[in-house]
This record gives C-alpha cells, structure tokens and sequence, in this order.
C-alpha cells in the first residue's frame, strides 16, 4: 500500500482530521477537501488519489452522492467510500463499486473496504 493517496471529503474539520489520521495510521497518504468543488479541484491536480472517502451532507455545489457519482463519470478507476451519520444508503442510492459505511466510522471497516478495493 506504499504511497496510496486517499482524499477525505468532510466539511466537519474535526471529523475530516479523525478519518485522515486513521487512514494514515493504516499506511495510507492523505489529502482533504472540506466540499466537492474542492475534492474534484483536487482530484484534477493529483492524478495519484486512488480512492475518496467522501461525507453525504456537505455545503456547496454537491453534496456526497453527487460527487461520488461525478468522480465515477470522470475517474471511474477512482474507488469511492461514501459515509454518512444521518443517513442510511444501499447500493442502489451509490455509483456501482461504492462502498458506504456509517459514522462514526470504525477502522476495521474502512480499512476492511479499502482491503476489498486492493488500495
């Protein structure tokens, strides 16, 4: 897993910094954007983010199924995490591949997922 990027989407700065440090301690490099316009600005800029872990409520153009899905339309390699404390989601609510996991978002699970993807 040596120098796989991994973007995490949270407008919430503590929650944002929580999910970074998790990923990192599972041997991951991080980026963050706190709202989609500036994951997609990002994910333009550093063509090495494997995979995002985006929130679903979120302030500004899109929220985190609207960017999950225009990540997958325009980097469709990309692997998408999509979480959420408020809501419940299914795959059907998902891009295809998505994977959701709700907060307050366990390690195993996350890592477990990324595991699935191969990142």
């Amino acid at each position: 897993m040596a120098h796989v990027t991994i973007l995490v989407v949270d407008d919430e700065p503590l929650i944002r910094l929580d999910i970074a440090y998790m990923l990192e301690d599972l041997g991951y490099q991080t980026t963050e954007a706190s709202n989609a316009d500036e994951a997609m600005q990002l994910l333009a800029d550093l063509p090495q983010i494997a995979a995002i872990v985006t929130d679903v409520d979120m302030p500004g153009t899109m929220d985190g199924r609207q960017l999950a899905l225009a990540v997958r339309n325009r980097w469709p390699p990309c692997k998408l995490i999509v979480m959420s404390g408020h809501h419940m989601l299914t795959a059907t609510d998902l891009p295809s591949g998505a994977v959701f996991i709700s907060k307050p978002v366990p390690t195993r699970q996350l890592a477990s997922a990324l595991a699935g993807f191969g990142v």
